[in-house]
């Protein structure tokens, strides 16, 4: 890689995937090579009034004490300012929390149903509308680009453009390069935030049209058709073993220059600008009422976004305190990373596109979860792109199909787990390292480790012995116990909330097999669950989820 192309790629907002006082930061570090000085020029935004409350798009419980206490330290160590995360599952529900504060300014809480930059995860939304319009026979994934874009002659210049089909960009094996690798496109954040651009704009920079040179600002990265051995051979095995010949991957890589193509063919096969087929191909048909394309720099998020790092980002801190970074116009991020959310809208789109037909019948679906070997960055090896905005990847804790998101500022995760039927949805208000995947591998294992299979089953009628007894039973999860801990009684509230410092209106034991006798009364709703105490300093104590029976006389 030349330096000058090491020097664009330091430009390039790409991210993967993600107080004390409130003073105007300081620099604490001068300008890296190739990089604006680091200087917070906005100033820390004034106290403005709080958003209207807004009931959640769907009924939650709150966070059980340990996954409440994984955010809380994330907060309370400086990491995130705020981040709000939900999770739904067969034995969990849907459960949601927010930690710490959306506006720095006028210390408003973080909750999930206020609305945040989503970065990337807007090309999830786009794949849905361009999915779609293959379904209803609009276009075809086969279709090459020029089909659709021949008459723009910025398109039309792009190199090997005429050899690209809209499935090379939907999958990013185009070989595209990055327009954000354009310094004077990638530094608008940091220098000129309320910049405008065009989606001609940002095609300008990968198109020869108009170049004395006959050569675009940007090269592209690779031919299409080249191929490259997996890269999970490439990075773990590092050369020991000789690749397969000839290699059957596909080069790929990650340009959210694909995003902007794809954009202009939505627009040209739907007559309507970005906003409006957006709404009527997504926003409309899931009843997202909180959710829209954000087009200019007076279409705020509700969360104040902020950084220590820097708008670009710069390779390491050079802020000694927060700087709010919330006013940027988004037009730089178009159909790549301009839409505005909450989370509870994250998740029903989530559920949507995951679960249910409401968007794609299950022979599109088929096509969009179609993948090719990808590699975002060391840490993400086994990981594969989908056609059109989805990512699978692998985790210690499960397999998930998502995406990730990154805008100056925000970060956003969603992520549905397959095999467990469990959906995650996080949102933080910084864009800065990658606390967001921490959080997720800290929060996860909670989620997935506890106990399962009750025995009575959720929501079934139990029969009492004569004694007054009842037998409930359990499986262990994903951890070993040391013992287990039951916890019943009539009141919700207080089932979710006991612990063996607070038992107020449940009964309690403890045992050391999956099953207990306990003492329960006739034609009553019980709730109970069971904790797994786990002889392991990093997450001694997996909290159970709370289930219900119902109690009849038995014979």
């Amino acid at each position: 890689m030349s330096a000058n192309r090491r020097s664009q790629r330091k430009l390039s907002l790409l991210v993967i995937s993600v107080i004390g006082g409130f003073g105007s930061p300081t620099i604490a570090a001068h300008a890296e090579e190739g990089l604006p000085p680091a200087v917070c020029r906005t100033a820390p935004a004034a106290a403005t009034p709080q958003p209207k409350p807004r009931e959640a798009a769907t009924p939650y419980r709150p966070f059980p004490a340990t996954w409440q206490r994984v955010l809380e330290r994330f907060v309370k160590d400086g990491n995130v300012p705020g981040v709000a995360v939900i999770v739904k599952s067969p034995d969990w529900g849907v459960r949601a929390s927010g930690v710490g504060e959306s506006n720095l300014a006028n210390h408003q809480p973080m909750a999930p149903t206020l609305q945040f930059r989503i970065g990337s995860v807007t090309k999830t939304f786009l794949a849905q509308v361009i999915l779609r319009l293959d379904q209803e026979g609009k276009l075809r994934l086969s279709d090459s680009v020029l089909k659709h874009l021949g008459d723009n002659q910025i398109v039309a210049g792009i190199p090997n453009i005429d050899k690209l089909s809209i499935a090379s960009l939907m999958r990013m094996t185009s070989g595209i390069a990055n327009y954000l690798d354009a310094p004077a496109i990638a530094t608008s954040p940091q220098l000129t935030p309320l910049a405008r651009f065009s989606p001609d704009d940002l095609a300008r920079v990968l198109s020869a049209t108009g170049q004395a040179s006959g050569k675009p600002p940007v090269a592209p990265y690779f031919k299409p058709g080249q191929t490259f051995p997996n890269p999970y051979w490439a990075t773990i095995l590092q050369g020991l073993s000789a690749a397969p010949a000839p290699a059957p991957y596909p080069l790929w890589n990650y340009s959210n220059s694909n995003y902007l193509l794809l954009g202009m063919i939505a627009e040209k096969v739907t007559g309507l600008p970005a906003a409006e087929f957006f709404q009527r191909y997504v926003f409309g048909p899931l009843g997202l009422k909180d959710t829209y394309f954000a087009t200019d720099s007076s279409q705020m998020p509700e969360v104040h976004g902020y950084t220590k790092w820097g708008s670009i980002p710069y390779p390491k801190q050079v802020y000694d305190s927060w700087c709010d970074v919330t006013v940027i116009d988004p037009s730089f991020a178009w159909t790549a990373g301009a839409i505005i959310s909450t989370p509870f809208d994250l998740l029903k789109f989530e559920e949507a596109i995951f679960t249910t037909e409401k968007l794609l019948n299950a022979g599109t679906k088929a096509k969009w979860l179609t993948f090719v070997s990808a590699d975002i960055h060391p840490g993400w090896e086994p990981m594969q792109y989908g056609t059109g905005g989805v990512m699978q990847i692998e985790r210690p804790y499960g397999n998930a199909r998502g995406h990730g998101g990154a805008f100056a500022g925000y970060k956003t995760l969603i992520y549905h787990f397959f095999d467990q039927k469990t959906s995650f949805v996080l949102a933080t208000n910084t864009w800065d390292e990658e606390w967001e995947v921490k959080i997720l591998d800290e929060l996860m294992p909670h989620v997935n480790s506890a106990v399962t299979t009750p025995q009575p089953k959720a929501g079934a009628n139990a029969a009492v012995g004569r004694d007054g007894r009842l037998r409930l039973a359990w499986q262990a999860g994903r951890v070993e116990a040391g013992t287990y801990t039951i916890y019943w009684g009539t009141d919700l509230d207080a089932v979710e909330s006991a612990s063996t410092d607070h038992r107020r209106g449940v009964q309690t034991l403890s045992t050391d097999t999956p099953l207990a006798d306990v003492k329960v009364d006739p034609r009553k709703t019980y709730y109970w669950r069971v904790d797994t105490v786990v002889a392991d300093k990093a997450r001694p104590l997996v909290i159970g989820p709370t289930w219900q029976f119902r109690t009849a006389r038995g014979r």
